[in-house]
């Protein structure tokens, strides 16, 4: 298959046919049958038949990602089907160890201030979703990660120093954790920016998991690409993308989106 291109075409047997071992990332946030309103796909399966189904995924993605490689796995959640993502984790748990659990934050309320975006809801019972599953997997669980390329400042950086050659030596950045927010931006056209697609993350998100990941060149694959986040992701992070995707309407959008981003890329680079 060519790199940095987008098929149209069922992500099952694309991977199938992608020599064994050849991907070195695969970033994806498959539908979350939550009966959410894609353009060709139907997101109101049966539970049995959709975890049947990410099973194959998954175990097409276990062919093509390398031994050393890494599978982030974002999954959403309702508060009427909680469990969702956590099943779905658990069928991936059949082809790989989960080595990292992370939470991606959207929204979140600290020191009297609200950060980031969630979608409001109207209930009497339950409480708006403002985060979701980001789950990390390897094949063997004891793969290398890159903590410090998504590093934070020490609060007390002076004071943690130790030695009289400590501060030339150690980085001022600690490893955040596995709570990652990451916003939305703000938007002022929905359509302009995300296209018709129900479900996008943000391009900083998979960049995010690029970095963690600690590779610098090599292939990403994303089974679902949809509008194009993670071609993106991988095109600001120089590395190559394959992705797929049954929608035709959703690749043509998501080409555009990855002709300005090439478009930016040689501007910056220039």
């Amino acid at each position: 298959m060519k790199s940095n291109t987008i098929y149209n075409q069922d992500c099952v047997g694309g991977m199938l046919s992608m020599p064994a071992g050849s991907v070195d990332i695969v970033v994806t946030s498959p539908p979350y049958n939550l009966d959410i309103k894609y353009g060709k796909y139907k997101d109101d399966l049966p539970r049995e038949s959709y975890l049947k189904w990410l099973h194959d995924v998954f175990s097409a993605i276990k062919h093509c990602l390398k031994d050393d490689g890494h599978f982030f796995l974002n999954m959403g959640y309702s508060n009427i089907d909680p469990w969702v993502g956590m099943d779905v984790a658990n069928v991936a748990r059949n082809s790989f160890v989960l080595q990292n659990n992370i939470s991606w934050v959207k929204s979140i309320h600290v020191n009297d201030k609200t950060s980031g975006h969630f979608k409001p809801i109207n209930s009497n019972r339950f409480t708006c979703p403002t985060w979701e599953h980001l789950f990390h997997f390897t094949k063997t669980g004891k793969v290398e990660i890159d903590r410090l390329a998504v590093g934070v400042p020490y609060e007390y950086y002076e004071e943690n120093i130790r030695g009289k050659n400590t501060a030339e030596t150690k980085p001022n950045l600690r490893d955040k954790g596995n709570c990652w927010f990451v916003p939305y931006e703000t938007i002022s056209n929905r359509i302009k920016h995300r296209g018709k697609h129900p479900a996008t993350f943000p391009i900083a998100l998979i960049e995010q998991c690029i970095k963690f990941s600690g590779i610098k060149k090599g292939l990403l694959v994303d089974p679902f690409i949809g509008s194009g986040t993670s071609a993106i992701a991988a095109i600001r992070q120089n590395i190559d993308y394959i992705g797929f995707d049954i929608d035709k309407d959703y690749i043509d959008f998501a080409n555009l989106r990855i002709q300005d981003a090439n478009k930016e890329k040689m501007f910056v680079e220039e």
